[in-house]
């Protein structure tokens, strides 16, 4: 505002200077085109004397003046003296002539009406030199009066030659009190037009100077601030969040930084419609606005993603704050005619305990976010355990896009066996990780970080490659033992992973029907779209579909209905304690039961002992996997002497117990 004032008081004062001094100009020149015109007044004036009253008296009687006479020879005869006296005294005596000098070339005064003989202007005068060479010349001359002193050559004859020099004084006050009040008058209109004009070039740098500030306002506004909900965007909460920040370092302050992300939001944009998606947006933002407190900072920073700044706040209140908006979140909004509830994942990081600089706060308020969607809780307070963790990503994310290119990674198998005849279905390919310092590391040491990386698409590919490379090793061998291998939901949602499935099957030489792919409960409850699409082109080409993990996730039954598994696998958290948990047992038979009236077959992880194997029997359970049966090892290691002790346990059980 202020430097917009000073840019208009800047215009103003360096327009004011070029239209006075246009004025100036102007004037000037108006004034001495005004004294032009007194001179060629004059000179038009004392060319009328020397011709009426001068000439006709020197050309009277028998001694007139003829051409090339020069006056100061001849001088006047006494009646051309007379009759000059008579002419001049009217002249004088009507106003029209002040004095009149008649003189000769040599500066002798021939005739002067006051009767004087005093040389007047010097020969050496240019005026009068120019008068005896022809030329007539006029001057304003300031006293106490204004006069014009014009220096007219004197033509005698019919030759039309010079015989001497008129002096003659006009008097000059009227005309220059005319030209006064012409220029008094020209000056008033002049500097009224170019008061006229200033006033409008003012007003126009005036109107321009607030449009440029409004203009300026709009740009910073629009670069500060989110187009479509009007919240600060990710430059201005980076700024403003860490002004805060700064501040609360000097003072001593606290409070809690909080990322949001919108759960399943790309389900509504791909089925309503951007427009949908946008209204959703809005319609978050003003809910989320009319739950904080009037110092909370809250921003969009892109897509559905928010961000938080809460200061004064501790952990209770940002939490408790946290679930009033979760709460008003989730009313139910209607977007083109259909009911929608919409639900968050909050990761929460507090200050100053788990940093003071903005980047590390959300950076960690992100891990708690992305724990939160992992798991069962919407709202997750940052634990300091994981603190190491997204640095340590990264520096895995470094080394294993190297051990993929030099070949570190090796696969383990692990058995899957039929639980009434122990023989060996299938073997689930297990990634591992020869490092050349740490030994042999276990995927939970990196497939994390590379499912938050692009590294879980190449990872899967050279998994994918391998385990077929090695199932044409024990086909050869006469083992006809089908694959599974682990994929992620990133893999099912990258376009084209189907055809590259179909690519590897052909190059190895093998059935569709002998390869499985693993997809984890908790991957079912992403973009649904696009999982079902990948899922139906995978079935299509013959290729087995399992459900891994099932029961630890949360996946609705609405998922799995139309959903082509093959098989469902129990996970191994309900398998391990069926032997004496009532509600385990419970879920495991129900689980059981749901699967073969999907039509899939069942597979229990983690069996360890004899007792829970004998109760999957029981069970109906189609299938066991755990360390019971065998332990994840290379394929060459899988033999049927290492499967004995649970073929061994087909004789405890009797006809009886596997029918039931």
């Amino acid at each position: 505002m202020r430097s917009t004032g000073r840019l208009f008081a800047t215009f103003a004062v360096a327009s004011l200077v070029p239209v006075v001094a246009l004025g100036a100009v102007v004037l000037q020149d108006y004034s001495r085109d005004a004294a032009e015109q007194g001179r060629a007044q004059g000179l038009s004036q004392a060319e009328v004397i020397a011709q009426m009253v001068v000439a006709p008296a020197l050309n009277s009687g028998e001694s007139s003046v003829t051409g090339g006479d020069d006056l100061s020879r001849r001088g006047l005869s006494a009646e051309q003296h007379d009759r000059m006296r008579e002419a001049t005294r009217l002249a004088v005596y009507n106003g029209s002539v002040q004095h009149l000098r008649l003189r000769g070339f040599s500066g002798r005064v021939i005739f002067s009406d006051d009767g004087s003989s005093s040389s007047g202007v010097p020969v050496s005068d240019p005026d009068f030199q120019a008068a005896a060479n022809g030329e007539r010349r006029a001057r304003v001359i300031t006293g106490r009066t204004q006069t014009i002193r014009v220096m007219q050559p004197m033509i005698a004859g019919a030759t039309g030659q010079s015989v001497g020099v008129v002096e003659v004084y006009l008097p000059y006050q009227k005309i220059a009190d005319r030209l006064q009040q012409q220029i008094e008058t020209t000056w008033w209109r002049i500097g009224g037009g170019l008061a006229l004009l200033y006033v409008v070039l003012a007003t126009l740098a005036w109107l321009t100077t607030r449009s440029l500030r409004r203009y300026a306002a709009d740009q910073r506004y629009n670069a500060l601030h989110d187009a479509l909900t009007g919240l600060p965007n990710r430059t201005a909460f980076r700024v403003w969040g860490q002004e805060r920040l700064d501040q609360a370092v000097r003072d001593g302050g606290y409070g809690a930084m909080v990322l949001v992300d919108l759960n399943r939001f790309k389900e509504v944009n791909d089925t309503l419609g951007h427009h949908a998606g946008d209204e959703l947006l809005r319609e978050v933002s003003a809910r989320f606005r009319a739950a904080l407190g009037p110092d909370d900072i809250l921003a969009r920073l892109g897509g559905d993603e928010f961000a938080l700044l809460m200061p004064g706040r501790d952990r209770a209140e940002a939490v408790a704050l946290l679930e009033q908006a979760r709460d008003r979140l989730t009313e139910e909004m209607v977007l083109d005619g259909v009911p929608l509830s919409i639900e968050a994942s909050f990761g929460i990081a507090l200050y100053p305990e788990h940093g003071h600089q903005l980047e590390e706060l959300k950076q960690r308020a992100d891990v708690a976010m992305y724990q939160g969607k992992r798991g069962t809780m919407d709202i997750v307070v940052y634990s300091g355990e994981q603190a190491a963790q997204p640095h340590q990503w990264l520096v895995v994310q470094a080394e294993l896009r190297h051990a993929l290119e030099r070949d570190e990674l090796i696969l383990h198998y692990q058995p899957k066996v039929g639980v009434h005849d122990g023989t060996v279905r299938a073997l689930e390919a297990l990634v591992r990780w020869q490092h050349p310092q740490r030994g042999l590391v276990p995927p939970g040491d990196f497939l994390p970080a590379a499912e938050h990386s692009g590294l879980i698409v190449p990872l899967t590919e050279w998994v994918l490659r391998r385990a077929l490379a090695d199932q044409l090793g024990w086909t050869a061998s006469g083992q006809p033992w089908a694959v599974s291998v682990n994929v992620s939901a990133r893999n099912l949602e990258v376009a084209g992973f189907a055809d590259l499935v179909a690519a590897l099957l052909a190059e190895h030489g093998t059935a569709p029907d002998r390869l499985m792919l693993e997809v984890t409960e908790t991957a079912l409850a992403g973009d649904a779209e696009t999982l079902v699409k990948s899922i139906s082109e995978l079935t299509a080409l013959g290729v087995g579909i399992s459900v891994d993990d099932f029961g630890a996730g949360y996946t609705s039954l609405a998922h799995l209905r139309g959903f082509p598994a093959a098989e469902i696998k129990i996970d191994r958290a309900f398998v391990k304690d069926v032997t004496h948990d009532p509600q385990s047992r419970a879920i495991v038979r129900s689980v059981i039961a749901l699967a073969h009236g999907l039509g899939s077959r069942v597979t229990a992880e983690g069996v360890e002992t004899a007792e829970v194997y004998r109760w999957l029997i029981d069970a109906g359970c189609d299938e066991a996997q755990g360390y019971l049966i065998g332990r994840p090892v290379p394929w060459p290691q899988v033999s049927p002497d290492f499967l004995v002790p649970v073929i061994d346990l087909a004789p405890v059980i009797d006809s009886e117990e596997v029918a039931r």
